[in-house]
C-alpha cells in the first residue's frame, strides 16, 4: 500500500523552496535571477538607508542680473554659510541660508568669476567650503537614516486527487499525487513571481500583499509615451542611476524586459549587442548591451508589462520567506471521497535603495 494511502505522510511537512526555482526558470525569471536570501522574522520587514547630503539642486526663479544675490532653489538642504557654489560658469559664495523661504543670499562673482544672469533651471551644486587658517570647527550636518518596509504576502495552493482518480489508478497513486503537486508547485511560483514584479502594498488587517519591483522605483523613471524605445533611452536611464550613485558601489545590473521590447533591444545596432546562447544560471538566451555606463545582461520577462523595462541591481534586491514560513508541502490524509494535501509559503521584497534602479515605461 502506498505511503498516502497508509496515512504514514499525514501531516508531516516538506520543504519545496528548491524545487520551485528549478520548476520552469522560462516563467519565473525574477525569481530565477534574484533567489531566495535569509528568512524575516516579522511579517512587517523592515530596513534602514543611509543617503548622502545632497549637492546640487536648480534654480527654480530667474535671477535678472550679475547685481543680485538672492536666489531661489527648489532645495536649500544641500548648503550652507560660506559655501562656495558653482551656476553656470560662476561661483558664489553662500552668506545666508533661508530654509523656509527656499532661498540663498550669496556674494557674486567669486574668484573672480563672471556674475551674470542665471535662468531658471540652471543648476547650482556645492564645490566646497571655503577654508580658512585657524578657526572654529564648523557645526556639524547630520542626516538620519530612513526607515523603509514591506509585508509578507501567503502563498497557498490545495493539491486535490478524487476518490475516482484514486480507484483508476490504485497502483501509481503516488506519482498521480506527486504530478498534481508539481503543478501546483509551479501555479504558486508563477504568483510569486507576478506578485515580486508587480505587487503593490496592501493591508487590511487580515489580508496582506508585498509591494513588487516596479511600485518602488520613483526616482528614475522616463516616460516615452508611446515613443519607441531607443539605446539612448536606456542611456538615459543608465545615467540617472550613474548620477544617484547607483556604480559607485559596483553593483550587479540586469535589464529586464518583456517580450515586446525585447525585441526591440536585439534590433539595436549589432556591435552593442553579444548574445551568449547557453546561459544556464536563467535558462533563457541573454542579451548583453553595450552602453557608455558598461555592458549589462538583458533577459526576458513576460511578467512585465509589453510598454516597459526596468534596470535592476540584483545585489540589492532579496526575496525572503518569513521564518518557518517557506513554502511546504503538507499531505491531509482522505478528506471524504478525495485526496487533499496544500502546499504553502509567506514571502516579501526587500528593495534597497530605490534611487540605484530605474525604469521606463510607456515604450510603443
Amino acid at each position: 500500500m502506498s505511503k498516502i494511502l497508509s496515512g504514514e505522510l499525514i501531516g508531516k511537512k516538506e520543504s519545496v523552496t528548491e524545487q520551485l526555482l528549478l520548476l520552469n526558470p522560462h516563467s519565473t525569471p525574477f525569481l530565477s535571477m534574484v533567489g531566495f536570501s535569509t528568512p524575516v522574522t516579522q511579517i512587517e520587514h523592515q530596513w534602514f538607508e543611509d543617503e548622502m547630503i545632497a549637492y546640487e539642486t536648480v534654480v527654480t526663479e530667474a535671477v535678472v542680473d550679475g547685481a543680485a544675490t538672492a536666489v531661489k532653489v527648489a532645495d536649500t538642504e544641500p548648503f550652507r554659510v560660506d559655501h562656495v557654489v558653482k551656476a553656470g560658469d560662476e561661483m558664489m559664495k553662500v552668506t545666508a541660508v533661508d530654509v523656509v523661504g527656499k532661498k540663498l543670499t550669496v556674494s557674486r562673482g567669486y574668484a573672480g568669476t563672471s556674475a551674470d544672469a542665471i535662468a531658471a533651471e540652471t543648476k547650482i551644486e556645492v564645490l566646497f567650503v571655503e577654508g580658512q587658517e585657524s578657526r572654529d570647527a564648523r557645526e556639524g550636518r547630520y542626516k538620519p537614516r530612513k526607515r523603509f518596509s514591506n509585508i509578507t504576502q501567503i502563498f497557498d495552493e490545495t493539491v486535490e486527487i478524487s476518490g475516482t482518480t484514486a480507484a483508476v489508478n490504485q497502483y501509481g497513486i503516488d506519482d498521480i499525487y506527486e504530478y498534481e503537486k508539481q503543478k501546483k508547485q509551479l501555479e504558486l511560483a508563477l504568483q510569486l513571481e507576478k506578485a515580486a514584479v508587480n505587487g503593490i502594498k496592501y493591508d487590511n488587517g487580515n489580508v496582506r500583499q508585498m509591494a513588487g519591483a516596479r511600485s518602488f522605483i520613483n526616482s528614475n523613471v522616463i516616460d516615452l509615451g508611446g515613443k519607441d524605445l531607443t539605446l539612448p533611452t536606456i542611456g538615459d536611464a543608465l545615467q540617472k542611476i550613474y548620477e544617484k550613485g547607483g556604480f559607485k558601489t559596483g553593483g550587479s545590473y540586469e535589464i529586464i524586459a518583456g517580450a515586446k521590447q525585447k525585441r526591440v533591444i536585439s534590433a539595436f545596432d549589432q556591435n552593442v549587442i553579444r548574445i551568449n546562447q547557453g546561459e544556464e544560471k536563467r535558462g533563457t538566451v541573454v542579451n548583453y548591451l553595450t552602453t557608455d555606463f558598461g555592458e549589462f545582461p538583458v533577459s526576458i520577462n513576460n511578467n512585465l508589462r509589453a510598454d516597459e523595462v526596468l534596470i535592476v541591481d540584483k545585489n540589492r534586491i532579496r526575496l525572503s520567506a518569513l521564518q518557518g514560513r517557506e513554502f511546504s508541502h503538507e499531505y491531509l490524509g482522505k478528506k471524504g471521497d478525495y485526496l487533499q494535501g496544500m502546499i504553502v509559503g509567506e514571502y516579501t521584497l526587500e528593495f534597497v535603495q530605490e534611487a540605484a534602479h530605474a525604469r521606463i515605461k510607456g515604450a510603443k
